[in-house]
């Protein structure tokens, strides 16, 4: 039985700020996030906190790109089927999420300003127009149901990856947990992103001062 040696790829100060922040700084923002529509329609949900919801959802969209970046930095130099599928995953993740949260979060709310801001008159149709974007099948089951998917594939093979080289339990889970980042209204999305932060800083806890190498070794036949 032969042994080969994989060396991580080097964590510096900025990389593991950035793993760690970025996760918790979506997990607040997505505190504001509210409940959403409910059975009494877009409008009626979002007419008095759609300058919140803007906030959250156009900060959503930063941060869809940013959390890509963040679990390539956690696979990219990972041997093995499951971290190759975990990287390939990410792609699509930030292209269908983002492409979704585009539609169903920030035009959804520009339709809802746009309503506060016409007269009485006009104010139905433009609460039809954002029901009407809401219901849309391509924007809220189509792409955000493909970038869904995407996340929790690329989540649950990063876990498995990890696994396989021997990580801890407690990596292993709570990257796995991190796959509910995708259900971002809270407490889902803010649970599953802190979820992630402590698996990074797991991971990254051996690195003393700038940078840090983690070798694992793994047996194969």
């Amino acid at each position: 039985m032969n042994t080969q040696t994989h060396e991580s790829g080097q964590y510096t100060r900025p990389l593991i700020a950035f793993l760690i922040a970025v996760p918790l700084a979506w997990a607040v923002l997505l505190v504001f996030h509210g409940a959403g529509p409910g059975a009494d329609g877009v409008y009626a949900s979002l007419r008095d906190e759609a300058d919140t919801w803007m906030l959250v959802h156009v900060g959503t969209l930063v941060f869809i790109g940013l959390m890509g970046v963040a679990l390539w930095l956690l696979v990219r130099d990972l041997p093995g089927t499951a971290a190759r599928i975990s990287r390939l995953a990410i792609g699509p993740f930030v292209l269908f999420y983002g492409a979704g949260e585009a539609l169903l979060g920030v035009a959804t709310g520009a339709l809802v300003q746009h309503a506060n801001d016409v007269g009485a008159d006009q104010r139905p149709a433009a609460a039809n127009a954002a029901q009407g974007l809401w219901d849309d099948f391509i924007a809220s089951d189509l792409l955000i149901g493909l970038g869904t998917v995407a996340w929790i594939v690329a989540a649950i093979a990063a876990a498995v990856a990890y696994h396989r080289l021997g990580a801890s339990l407690a990596v292993t889970v709570l990257l796995g947990l991190s796959a509910v980042v995708c259900v971002h209204a809270p407490p889902f999305g803010p649970f599953g992103l802190v979820c992630f932060a402590v698996a990074a800083a797991l991971v990254v806890q051996r690195a003393p001062g700038a940078q840090a190498a983690r070798v694992v070794r793994t047996a194969v036949p």
